[in-house]
């Protein structure tokens, strides 16, 4: 006893550690899986024991030798289930071969004794040959899906022996694998197979699959495979007949299933032999007819599906006989009543679900289901039914729901529903229907659901008061007006009442008295005017109303505060007026939109006591907000499209459920920092989210704070505003735009106008101009910034002056006197603007300059004086400047410059001459070319041209990148002419008077010096050797070009052994380079590539970055990028080729993209940077002609990053406003256009003006709201380290995912909009499970 109890113990023990605690250390027993591989434990049922799995992804399915074979003995016999999923399955083509040779392979898998089921999944397999898993005899289970129609191009082919070995195979799924065809017989090896899968191919035929066993009949069969066999899925082929005695040796056979197929023919003895069979699924196919014998054989079959066929005739007897039918589905074929009669269901006596909805019937005979006793779901919708014989359905004791609706019928009898004592659903909606008896209902008495949308009913009928335990009554869409208590006596238990669309103009105190079960009741689209007041305080259950269509005015009164309302819905309607005492306390969900309100009223002081979490009230005439508008129980507010200006400050503060705020569409301008302060958000909430686009804002000196909301820093006090990107605002002042997008206006454009200040502190300086209290001067406008310390505008433009004003504030930065008379510029006009930096002077008919007019403005960085009388310059006028960057001279009169008049501006970069007419001045004379910065323009003028001077002007004229052929000169040789400065340049050269040959030369030299001619043999040998070693560095460099031209780039910054077309003008272009790639490459994009380049001063477009989130993959917005950049870098990755590159519509975006280069621009502009092995890749044809005439780029490869570098344009340091960012600039997010504000992400508002649908809004049956959740973000790029030669990149800090709007859905308590759905396939379900979907009161 005591060996005994011994045992147990470490039996019971043994069992734990395998099946208990077994399981935490079932890597440690069975070792490390192989790479790309886990163990996965499978439990079974009670009669089973616990399995082993090992699953692993592979690349093609040849991996799996490797795999296995670096299995231990051990490992691989307790392996049960072996399941192989290849991955990249767009690009590698399988085999299924396992090791180089048959033997070998054979070996491999004879170690796997235990392996009972096998799955290979995703593999690109094209053929299986003979007995490749013949090792493997103890496989119960086998799944091959390839989805091979991923790629069609592929057909999966077997050998006739394909699977001998397999003996004791009970399961095989060859589904989705593209299978045109199969060797005969290919399955009689399996003996033992009683399930199997076929679906999702393109088999054509079963002839050939050995399913028949007739031979040539009684006399000579042929042979039997698969008797066993009981599941057999041929659904979704192309299967087009099925043949006599075609699956005669099936006789096992339970379950086929036929859907989706091309059949249009069945033959007369196509069942022979399945005598076992219970269901059949010949559903969506082609069938017209059926044969009277197609049974003869399946009498005890219980479910067959006909449905979304074309059958317009059923045989005499074709369901004769079938007393096991169960379910019957003949939907959506072309039925009429001459076939479907008296004796179609005859003998069918356990029937239970009968479809015959979506037909041609006309009128249902009284004997037509005369032994459907069994019977419980009837469907007849959608026919043309308009004659119902008395006792039609008398027959149908057992049946719990009829559906007639969608019909013809005009009157509903007495005797209609006789004897259907336990019917509980009715459905006559759709119908003509105009009257219905007093008694039609009384025998229907324990009728549940009843539908009578959409007749033509006047009134109420007074049958159903005798349906004492109906919940849900459809009266909507007829042409009720009047309602009446007495209506709905009885209704004791009714739930749900709809009456939407009808005439009703006016509800009394007690219309829904006799209702106290009532909880859902829609109203909506009638023509209401008046509800009394209290006129649903007898309705003390009543949960939701919909009330919207209407005409109502007024709210108060009409509903109790002791009310469980929780949902109400009262738009569309002409709402004066709201006060939070209008509503009942609990309720959550108020939809108010499109009324005409203008105030949010709390009269009482009750909004407190309420408990609104969702309110839509827009579509209104609202014109403020304040801290009284909202209870702080809201969560979702709906504002937009009102005419809201002004929110006050702290709105929004104690509102600690608030999760989103729509205020779009509006009227505000300006916004106090306090109007979005929200109360502290704890660290696991999310901040609410904030939509503001579309509002006409006025980008003021006050406004720049929101700019920046999204990084203030209190984040947690303020709500994140989603549509940021897109919100625009006009400018108080500004010489070229109105209006442009907030995040791209500089802090130093937000300005207020103002009429004259006065500093705390006054600052004067030592002139009579000193004015401390800053007075805007007559007829100007001034403008100043926030802190009164960056910015200070005065715009005297077009005012008429004649001379400069004498009071212009001494603070001014920016003076505008353009468009005035001024003649004559005195001294020290400007004395003492010691902060001006911008002055215009332009088109003030100015003749004089004096010396000293610009003194005493040391900070002045841009003169515009063009379009004046100018005639000449002296050295002395702009001295005194050391800031001056941009001087604007051109279309004056200037034919005189002093030298050296520019040479006293040591910060000048662009200095602007054209069009001044006859010119008297050598341009290196008035302004050195010591600084490369510095760009001289001149175009426009006429020369003097002297042969003494010619030459060196036509050289400074080509050297700032001047066509000399085009440029004229007006004096030449002494007299006057019309000439090119290029050709006057010829003329003047000296001509030599004699020509000598170098051979004459030498000839000469020899015959005077014959006795020294010793002397030139070192010279000469010096000069050979000089030229043999000038070769041979030309050979060097010109063999190792590509590696020379890349130095001398990245070194010296020179191009050689390249050229640029002629036509590629790119220098208007915003950007140098719009990057396209896979969202998933967008790490290695942002941090390995674009933070080096825009570090280096380049400016980029990254597509997943800087274009919306609706743009990113739409043609027209690549187009529009790629035309804006002198460069396409198109990021090739695996990614991009799987999501990219072979999904047809983001292909077409990208191909758009590179159709718009020029074909011969293409080697030029588009650059492919590789990040991925394409030898491996099976590339589609258009992408290898790319890859041919475009740059390709290797990630990884040597000098990657110079090659990079190369093709990319030059940055051009010199131009304005260029400057090269490092990473501090990056971090502050100080980058122009659209990365100015790189490190924010924000989502573009909807477009739809339609609120609900614009942001995805669908509300629960009453008003639960569905959780929203979101995450924030930051991004941060670091520098990237270049100390070798390959593409290595420094580590840089995380970068989170963007935040994108989470959409809170919700709809309206009832859609007048009828949404057009897509008719469903067929399912093989029964009716119960549809038809209670019809008890619903929102539709």
């Amino acid at each position: 006893m005591l060996s005994m109890g011994l045992l147990t113990v470490w039996y019971v023990t043994w069992w734990w550690m395998w099946s208990g605690a077994g399981g935490a250390s079932l890597t440690s027993r069975v070792a490390e899986p192989p790479q790309e591989c886990e163990w996965q434990r499978v439990t079974g049922d009670a009669s089973e024991s616990t399995r082993v799995q090992l699953a692993c992804s592979l690349r093609t399915a040849a991996g799996a030798t490797d795999l296995l074979a670096g299995l231990s003995t051990s490992q691989a016999q307790r392996i049960t289930v072996l399941d192989l999923h290849c991955t990249d399955v767009l690009f590698f083509e399988s085999s299924l071969d396992f090791g180089r040779r048959k033997e070998e392979g054979t070996q491999l898998l004879s170690r796997f004794h235990n392996l009972r089921e096998l799955r290979i999944e995703s593999c690109k397999i094209r053929y299986v040959p003979s007995a490749v898993l013949s090792a493997l005899s103890g496989l119960r289970s086998l799944t091959i899906r390839t989805h091979n129609t991923d790629w069609s191009a592929m057909s999966m082919e077997f050998h006739r022996d394909t699977f001998r070995g397999l003996t004791d195979l009970r399961t095989l799924d060859l589904g989705d694998n593209n299978i045109w065809t199969l060797p005969p017989e290919i399955f009689c090896l399996l003996y033992n197979l009683k399930e199997l899968n076929i679906t999702q191919n393109r088999l054509q035929d079963i002839s050939n699959l050995g399913f028949s066993d007739w031979g040539n009949g009684p006399t000579a069969p042929g042979k039997s495979c698969n008797t066993v066999l009981e599941t057999l899925d041929m659904s979704y082929n192309e299967i087009n007949a099925l043949p006599d005695n075609g699956l005669s040796s099936l006789r096992a056979l339970q379950k086929m299933f036929l859907q989706n197929n091309r059949i249009s023919m069945v033959a007369d003895r196509a069942f022979v032999g399945l005598s076992d069979l219970q269901i059949l699924n010949l559903s969506t196919n082609a069938l017209t007819a059926l044969p009277p014998e197609m049974f003869q054989s399946s009498r005890d079959i219980k479910q067959i599906y006909l449905n979304n066929n074309s059958l317009s005739v059923i045989a005499p007897g074709l369901l004769e006989g079938l007393d096991q039918l169960q379910i019957l589905d003949l939907s959506v074929n072309e039925l009429t009543s001459e076939w479907v009669n008296r004796d179609t269901f005859s003998g069918l006596v356990r029937l239970i679900v009968l479809n015959l909805s979506y037909n041609r019937i006309t009128k249902i005979d009284a004997l037509l289901f005369q032994d459907l006793n069994n019977l419980q779901f009837l469907s007849l919708e959608h026919n043309n039914i308009a004659r119902i014989t008395e006792g039609a359905f008398s027959n149908l004791k057992n049946l719990h729901s009829l559906s007639l609706a969608h019909n013809n019928i005009i009157e509903i009898d007495s005797g209609h529903f006789s004897n259907l004592y336990v019917l509980n659903q009715l459905f006559l909606d759709g119908n003509r229907i105009t009257k219905v008896d007093i008694r039609s209902f009384e025998n229907i008495t324990k009728l549940h659901d009843l539908g009578l949308s959409g007749n033509q009913l006047s009134e109420v009928p007074d049958a159903i008061k005798t349906l004492r335990f109906l919940t849900s009554l459809d009266l909507g869409m007829n042409r009720i007006t009047k309602l009446a208590s007495a209506q709905f006596e009885g209704l004791d238990d009714l739930y749900g009442l709809r009456l939407v669309g009808n005439k009703i103009e006016k509800i009394s105190k007690d219309t829904f008295s006799a209702l106290p079960s009532l909880q859902i009741l829609n109203l909506a689209s009638n023509n209401i005017d008046q509800i009394d007041d209290g006129a649903f305080a007898a309705n003390q259950q009543l949960k939701a109303i919909g009330l919207d269509g209407n005409k109502l005015v007024d709210l108060k009164g009409i509903f109790t505060n002791t009310q469980p309302l929780v949902w109400l819905n009262v738009s569309n309607n002409e709402l004066l007026w709201f006060d939070y005492s209008h509503i009942p306390a609990y309720l959550e969900w108020l939809d108010m939109h499109e009324n005409k309100i203008e105030k949010l009223e709390d009269t009482y002081g009750l909004k407190e006591k309420t408990m609104v979490k969702m309110l839509d009230v827009s579509n209104n005439k609202i014109r403020s907000l304040d801290e009284f508008s909202f209870p702080s129980s809201i969560e979702t507010v709906v504002l937009n499209n009102n005419n809201i200006e002004k929110i006050s400050p702290g709105t929004f503060l104690q509102k600690y459920n608030l999760n989103k705020v729509m205020l779009y569409e509006n009227k505000i301008r300006t916004l106090e920092l306090g109007a979005f302060a929200i109360s502290s958000v704890p660290d696991d909430k999310d901040l609410p989210e904030f939509y503001i686009s579309e509002n006409p804002f006025i980008c003021d000196c006050t406004m720049e704070w929101l700019q920046t909301i999204n990084q203030l820093s209190d984040p947690r006090q303020r709500p994140r505003v989603m549509d940021l990107e897109s919100v625009r605002c006009s400018l108080t002042h500004s010489r070229t735009k109105s209006e442009m997008l907030l995040l791209e206006v500089k802090s130093s454009e937000f300005l207020c106008e103002y009429e004259s200040h006065c500093f705390t502190v006054c600052h004067c300086c030592d002139f009579d101009a000193c004015d401390c209290k800053m007075t805007c001067p007559d007829k100007c406008s001034c403008y100043h910034d926030q802190t009164w310390t960056t910015t200070n505008v005065v715009d005297c433009s077009n005012a008429g002056y004649d001379h400069v004003p004498d009071r212009i504030p001494m603070d001014a930065t920016e003076i505008y006197l353009d468009g005035n008379d001024l003649k004559e510029l005195g001294n020290h006009v400007f004395i003492g603007k010691k902060k001006l930096q911008v002055l215009y002077l332009n088109n003030s008919n100015i003749d004089v300059i004096q010396n000293r007019t610009f003194n005493g403005i040391e900070s002045l960085r841009v003169l515009h004086l063009e379009n004046n009388n100018l005639e000449a310059l002296r050295n002395t006028q702009f001295t005194r400047l050391p800031n001056l960057n941009e001087i604007y001279l051109s279309n004056n009169k200037i034919k005189f410059i002093e030298n050296d008049t520019f040479n006293y501006l040591p910060s000048l970069e662009y200095l602007d001459l054209d069009s001044n007419g006859y010119v008297d001045y050598m341009p290196w004379r008035v302004i050195s070319d010591s600084d490369p910065r510095t760009r001289v323009s001149v175009d426009g003028n006429n020369w003097i041209c002297d042969c003494k001077d010619v030459a060196q002007l036509n050289q400074w004229l080509i050297k700032k990148s001047k066509d000399t052929e085009t440029m004229m000169c007006f004096f030449a040789h002494g007299q006057p002419m019309n000439k090119t400065i290029a050709t006057v340049t010829k003329e003047c050269k000296t001509e030599t008077t004699t020509e000598e040959t170098g051979t004459e030369t030498l000839k000469r030299l020899f015959i005077e010096s014959n006795d020294g001619a010793e002397n030139y043999i070192p010279y000469i040998a010096a000069a050979l050797i000089i030229l043999i070693i000038i070769l041979v560095a030309c050979a060097f460099i010109f063999l190792f070009r590509e590696d020379f031209k890349l130095w001398m780039h990245s070194r010296y910054g020179v191009r050689v052994f390249s050229s640029t077309p002629k036509d590629m003008n790119d220098n208007k272009k915003r950007f140098d380079a719009f990057f396209v790639y896979n969202p998933r490459d967008e790490d290695f994009v942002t941090r390995a590539v674009s933070s080096e380049l825009e570090n280096m001063g380049h400016t980029l477009c990254l597509q997943h970055r800087d274009l919306q989130l609706i743009e990113r993959r739409s043609g027209d917005s690549l187009v529009s990028a790629s035309e804006s950049s002198k460069r396409l870098v198109i990021v090739l990755s695996i990614n991009f080729l799987q999501q990219e590159w072979y999904a047809p519509e983001s292909k077409a975006a990208v191909q758009s993209a590179i159709n718009s280069v020029n074909i011969r621009h293409r080697r030029h502009k588009i650059i492919f940077l590789v990040s991925t092995d394409l030898s491996a890749i099976n590339i589609d044809p258009d992408l290898k002609v790319l890859l041919k005439t475009c740059t390709v780029i290797v990630w990884g490869e040597r000098n990657c990053w110079e090659k990079l570098n190369f093709r990319l344009p030059d940055v051009d340091v010199t131009l304005p406003n260029r400057t090269i960012h490092n990473a501090n600039n990056l971090k502050s997010g100080n980058r122009e256009g659209f990365g100015r504000h790189g490190n924010l992400r924000y989502t573009a508002p909807p477009t739809s003006h339609d609120p609900w649908y614009k942001y995805g809004m669908a509300p629960p049956i009453l008003m639960m709201s569905s959780p929203m959740h979101s995450t924030s973000a930051s991004a941060e790029v670091s520098a990237r380290s270049t100390e070798d030669e390959t593409c290595s990149v420094a580590s840089s800090e995380g970068r989170g995912d963007d935040r994108l709007p989470h959409h809170h859905s919700y709809v309206s308590i009832d859609n007048h909009q009828c949404e057009e759905r897509p008719l469903r396939p067929a399912q093989q379900i029964p009716m119960s499970s549809t038809t209670h979907a019809r008890k619903t009161y929102f539709v």
